[in-house]
C-alpha cells in the first residue's frame, strides 16, 4: 500500500507542469519569430510548431491555446512550404480531436 504523497513531491509535479508550459510558451514564440522576420525561415517556424504541438497532451492552458492560433496564423501566410502546410493540418487535426480549436 502506498503512503501519502509529500508535499514536496507535489511541488515538483506542479513545477514540472509549470516548465513545460513555460517551455510551451517559449516554443511558440520561436515558432512565430521564425515565421515573421524580416527573412522568414517558414521550414524553422514548422519544426518548431511541431514542437509545440507536442506539450498539448501535458499542458492545456488558455494561454498555451492562444499561442497555438497565433502561431497558425503566422505561419499561414507560408502554406506553400510543404512542411507547414503539413503542420497546419496536423494543428487542425489535433486541435479538433482535443477540444482545443478556437472558433
Amino acid at each position: 500500500m502506498r503512503g501519502p504523497v509529500s508535499a514536496s513531491r507535489c511541488r515538483e509535479t506542479d513545477a514540472g507542469t509549470a516548465f513545460a508550459r513555460n517551455r510551451a510558451l517559449y516554443t511558440a514564440d520561436i515558432a512565430i519569430q521564425h515565421s515573421v522576420r524580416e527573412r522568414p525561415e517558414p521550414e524553422a517556424a514548422a519544426e518548431a510548431a511541431g514542437r509545440l504541438l507536442q506539450f498539448l497532451p501535458e499542458v492545456r492552458s488558455d494561454r498555451l491555446l492562444q499561442s497555438l492560433h497565433s502561431v497558425a496564423g503566422a505561419l499561414q501566410r507560408h502554406n506553400r512550404v510543404p512542411a507547414v502546410a503539413s503542420w497546419i493540418e496536423e494543428y487542425r487535426t489535433t486541435t479538433t480531436a482535443t477540444g482545443g480549436g478556437r472558433p
